[in-house]
């Protein structure tokens, strides 16, 4: 049996064009399952669910085909309630005997979501394998090999997507932000240009774009593409604070607490906002240390798993004037910061000083032992010197 060309257009991401289709199919057949099925997956695909279940009630009694198309609307309405078990029960069970790539990519995308990344990458390339025209399966298996460190294929993995389906936004961004993390900021603001051609006010693309400016050191083009995102989405928590974020780069500090006064005054203050709030407040002349404690700490509370706030606060807290306890109040806070982040270098160094300035050397020396003994390329040169210097004066 051929394949209609709605469906064929949907597995393209041209979604219009393939409901256009499948609609002029109904009008020449108002019983045509296929066409049916095929609207249900869209109105399953954006939130419809009575439309969904109409439109799967239409086309009951179909041949076992129709009925396993039927059965993944099912599990995309599942998904979209947040049933993720019953999703994934649907998508199991139609990826073997015999194996359906969208089912496979089902269980892929599930797999990588709990980190069983090997996995995931053998259900998604099977799913490739099966439908080598379907830009979706490139684009989740190339994320898949991201985190497994398998760069080249996941690259060309990504350009595949793009090449099969030009309006994926999502690959635009992962694209760009893999080109970013591995040094190619020129590649980066390329493909990002790129999608912006076809998609000037797109949101997500204008934010990558604007970190890849700023990483190339381009402050002023940065902010340029922050402001265009924060005129887009002027409510919009993360692009108002982006542009904060930038203004502070360029010095203008009254602009950039404005910003994020506004956002406060709305309730809709971010991690992020706080701390360029409180960086701005350390900023002043003289500083207000004061509103950068207050400031620093709201960041904290915001962001309860992020480490930066609570280290930049016990930072703050350290260097605080006429304030004996503030050294104490000091480590409690790099202690939160190392509990939510062990790995990471900086508040565990900044927890050992604080150790060392209160007489808890045994501690302090625990801390900073770890850190020398890391492999040469773990850690930046700067802060091994620190700890090295530091594990020296320790005895």
């Amino acid at each position: 049996m051929s394949t209609p060309r709605f469906e064929t257009l949907l597995k393209k991401g041209e979604l219009e064009q393939g409901r256009a289709e499948a609609q002029a199919a109904l009008q020449s057949n108002p019983r045509d399952r296929r066409a049916l099925l095929a609207l249900a997956k869209l109105a399953a695909l954006e939130g419809q669910e009575a439309q969904a279940e109409s439109l799967l009630a239409q086309a009951a009694g179909g041949t076992a085909d129709d009925e396993a198309d039927a059965q993944l609307v099912r599990a995309a309405l599942h998904m979209q309630k947040g049933e993720f078990e019953q999703a994934g029960a649907i998508y199991m069970k139609l990826s073997e005997d015999p194996p359906r790539a969208e089912a496979l990519y089902g269980v892929g995308f599930f797999l990588a979501e709990a980190d069983k990344n090997e996995l995931a990458k053998k259900a998604l390339e099977k799913a490739v394998q099966l439908e080598p025209e379907v830009g979706v399966y490139h684009f989740q298996l190339a994320r898949v090999l991201f985190a497994l460190g398998e760069l080249k294929k996941a690259f060309e993995h990504l350009e595949t997507s793009l090449k099969l389906n030009p309006g994926h936004i999502p690959s635009y961004v992962v694209f760009a932000v893999a080109l970013q993390a591995g040094g190619e900021l020129d590649a980066a603001e390329d493909i990002l240009r790129q999608g912006l051609k076809a998609f000037p006010d797109e949101p997500h693309m204008l934010e990558a774009l604007s970190n890849v400016l700023a990483g190339k050191g381009d402050i002023e083009a940065a902010a340029q593409v922050a402001e265009q995102l924060a005129k887009l989405q002027p409510n919009h928590p993360s692009a108002v604070g982006n542009l904060a974020r930038f203004r502070m780069a360029q010095g203008r500090l009254a602009d950039a607490i404005s910003l994020c006064h506004a956002l406060a005054e709305r309730g809709q203050a971010t991690a992020q906002t706080r701390s360029v709030e409180a960086m701005v407040y350390e900023a002043m002349s003289p500083p207000d240390l004061e509103g950068a404690e207050a400031a620093w700490s709201a960041a904290v509370e915001l962001a309860p798993e992020e480490w930066s706030a609570a280290n930049n606060l016990g930072l703050l807290l350290m260097r605080l004037p006429d304030q004996p306890e503030g050294t104490q109040r000091a480590r409690a806070v790099l202690e939160e910061a190392h509990r939510r982040d062990p790995d990471r270098a900086e508040p565990r160094l900044n927890l050992a000083l604080a150790c060392v300035k209160l007489g808890d050397k045994a501690r302090a020396k625990e801390l900073v032992k770890e850190l020398v003994g890391r492999a040469p390329t773990a850690l930046d040169p700067s802060l091994r010197e620190q700890a090295e210097r530091l594990l020296k004066q320790l005895g």
